[in-house]
């Protein structure tokens, strides 16, 4: 029976011609993965190559295949997962199992590359939304937006959403952002935005905790460089330092765009040094699964060494019958 100790999965494919097969009885687990750097879920379900007709499942399904996967914690199942079949595997060892690997349509832009070009004076929620047309998905972009001067975008299409577009609101205003794929629809959103944020306590559903804090990365010092001249050489427009007495100097050089003010690039600077010039502590929560937990959620945590509210940066599930577990990454 399900309940919020014990939420219950259950998987329909529809395949390309429109068959749908319901393999919820047949299914001996689920694997999903959000992860940091990546922005298309991925999901693995494995169920028992089961009859179908005169045939069987593995004849039946193919890639590209749709996968819809549901749970319940106990009042009615609600869609957690949309997706295509990317890979699938057969063994015919004992038990006969298929494994099919999925990817949200978010797949499609980690997958591919694009060039194009922008005039002057567009938004970025016009940009974003100018580019998922053209792959034939719609965005919920709730994100802040700028507006950008002319803008050649070449490279993979996540890249480009991450770190040119969305990359640039973020060093620009300091909000950090989540892109995730819900129902098709892709989610442009700040982090922390969840309508719901669960508790996760040492004495009801958390198994175990794990931190770790490290300097790589820590930025104290940036010489932001201005225009070569004649010969090559740049001079210095500006230096913004950080805690260096407290944790030494850990300099990078950032060039000066031309199209942007010497403020506007000291502003990016102290907001780059604001987000990584001090150690990072990231935390790992194994806990009873909480199906409804996105990357980019807030959770608030009591166990272990966490005591506080933090932002989900990756989650892993593993679900069988007897054991409904997922690992929470996680930051302040």
């Amino acid at each position: 029976m399900a309940s919020r100790d014990n939420p219950e999965y259950s998987a329909v494919i529809v395949t390309k011609s429109g068959a749908r097969y319901n393999i919820t009885s047949i299914m001996t687990g689920v694997e999903t993965a959000e992860e940091e750097g990546q922005v298309a879920q991925r999901v693995t379900v494995s169920f028992f190559n089961a009859p179908n007709g005169s045939a069987y499942l593995n004849e039946a399904i193919d890639v590209m295949d749709r996968m819809y996967l549901y749970a319940n914690d106990g009042n009615s199942p609600k869609e957690v997962f949309r997706g295509f079949i990317w890979e699938i595997e057969y063994s015919s060892d004992l038990e006969k199992i298929l494994s099919a690997t999925c990817y949200d349509n978010l797949i499609f832009f980690q997958e591919s590359e694009e060039s194009k070009f922008f005039a002057k004076g567009q938004s970025t929620s016009q940009v974003t939304s100018s580019l998922c047309a053209d792959w034939g998905v719609k965005q919920n972009y709730t994100y802040d937006s700028i507006t950008h001067d002319k803008l050649t975008l070449q490279g993979t299409l996540s890249d480009i959403f991450l770190n040119d577009l969305l990359g640039e609101v973020k060093r620009q205003k300091g909000i950090r952002f989540v892109m995730r794929s819900r129902e098709d629809i892709i989610d442009i959103a700040p982090v922390g935005q969840n309508d719901t944020v669960y508790t996760l306590h040492q004495n009801e559903r958390v198994i175990s905790t794990n931190s770790r804090v490290s300097m790589s990365g820590v930025i104290t010092k940036i010489k932001i460089m201005g225009a070569a001249d004649d010969s090559g050489t740049s001079n210095t427009a500006a230096v913004v330092t950080g805690k260096t007495n407290e944790y030494g100097t850990l300099q990078k050089i950032r060039q000066k765009d031309s199209d942007k003010s010497l403020d506007a690039a000291k502003k990016e600077a102290n907001t780059e040094i604001s987000e990584n010039g001090a150690p990072k502590k990231k935390f790992e929560v194994e806990a009873v699964d909480i199906p409804w937990i996105r990357k980019g959620d807030k959770v608030k945590v009591v166990a272990g060494d966490m005591n506080s509210d933090f932002i989900v940066l990756g989650v892993q599930r593993k679900i069988k019958s007897d054991s409904k577990k997922m690992t929470l990454t996680c930051e302040y």
